[in-house]
């Protein structure tokens, strides 16, 4: 498919807010339905904002999404980092079939925890003069914790730290990424984060990705991406490829891990 993307979408779709759930802590929950495209209106892009209320304790989460009514769920993009958000969007392509329905589950570190999210497709016509990915592959989430992969700055203020791995090898070729970040703790030190993500074997990376900037606030606990979070790069990185990710921090806590995963996008 060509790249870069062409024309623009030219309309938008949008659903209501909507509570999705988790049941017991790192379990998925129920399916619940964000947005059903009409029927003369195929998608190229998905919006998902997200407001996590705010409570003690950890408030990791990782959220699936699919297409598909009730029972017939195909899952599009797997345990995106949701944790920690508030009032976040992550827009990303993904194509959506004319008359679809768009459906969201969520698992969290605690039981009975919920997101707000409310979905907006943004639709092509013609649907073919858009590129999108036919693919979503994600790398560094621990699904058994609702977490993503700890990367430990060097505790020094703007010095990055030791690479952290986030995959030891690519499952299918990467022509664009998302970095999707939440905290490590449920009382995040107020600080700020420049997050690289690299390619190659331990003690030879290269990065790919520079300086992703991210905040996280202590009171209340929250974390704000600062760096666009789908990186539309034109790259072109092979399966087989080890993944990882490393971080220094910019002001606050030097100490502070913080929780990244990477999603693939393969066109």
């Amino acid at each position: 498919m060509q790249w870069p993307i062409p024309p623009f979408p030219v309309k938008a779709v949008v659903g209501t807010e909507t509570s999705v759930s988790a049941n017991s802590a790192n379990t998925k929950g129920n399916w619940i339905t964000l947005l059903t495209l009409p029927a003369g209106a195929a998608a190229s892009w998905l919006s998902l904002g997200t407001l996590q209320i705010s409570q003690a304790g950890d408030r990791a989460g990782l959220m699936d999404i699919a297409i598909g009514g009730a029972g017939s769920e195909t899952i599009v993009a797997a345990d995106l980092v949701v944790g920690y958000r508030d009032h976040s969007a992550t827009l990303f392509p993904l194509h959506i079939p004319a008359g679809a329905t768009i459906r969201a589950r969520l698992a969290t570190a605690l039981s009975s925890m919920n997101i707000w999210t409310t979905a907006t497709a943004y639709c092509g016509e013609p649907e073919s003069g858009l590129t999108t990915p036919g693919r979503i592959t994600t790398y560094g989430t621990v699904p058994a914790t609702s977490s993503g992969t700890h990367v430990t700055p060097s505790g020094s203020m703007n010095v990055k730290g030791s690479w952290a791995e986030l995959a030891a090898a690519t499952t299918s070729p990467i022509h664009a990424l998302m970095v999707l970040v939440q905290s490590s703790t449920s009382a995040p030190s107020s600080a700020r984060y420049a997050i690289d993500i690299g390619i190659g074997g331990a003690g030879s990376e290269t990065v790919i990705v520079p300086d992703h900037h991210v905040r996280t606030q202590n009171s209340p606990a929250y974390v704000y991406p600062q760096s666009p979070q789908f990186v539309p790069l034109s790259m072109c990185i092979p399966a087989g490829v080890r993944l990882a990710a490393r971080c220094a921090v910019t002001s606050g806590s030097v100490t502070t891990p913080i929780e990244v995963a990477v999603y693939g996008f393969t066109y």
